[in-house]
């Protein structure tokens, strides 16, 4: 009985990583999206108004500061989801 226990805990420690990766994996995801769509539309608006790269430096930071802000909003809300599904096991 001791074992089964064991091999219980085990596999919801491998879960428990595997969320967590996920949940990482998703996040760099998050971050990387609006960052390049910033970049590819800040090196479109400097070629459009023959600018160097201000537009391009401009978009990249906000996208990177919506990235930021939507990796917090959606990882706040999947760690409660979590939370809430685990409390619900117990």
């Amino acid at each position: 009985m001791n074992s089964d226990q064991e091999e219980t805990n085990q596999n919801s420690d491998w879960q428990d990583r595997v969320w967590v990766l996920a949940v990482a994996g998703q996040a760099g995801l998050i971050i990387a999206f609006p960052v390049i769509v910033g970049v590819a539309l800040g090196i479109m608006l400097d070629r459009q108004f023959n600018t160097i790269i201000l537009f391009t430096i401009l978009l990249a930071t906000a996208g990177f500061g919506a990235g930021g802000f939507l990796v917090y909003r959606w990882v706040n809300t999947t760690v409660k989801k979590r939370l809430t599904e685990m409390k619900k096991e117990e």
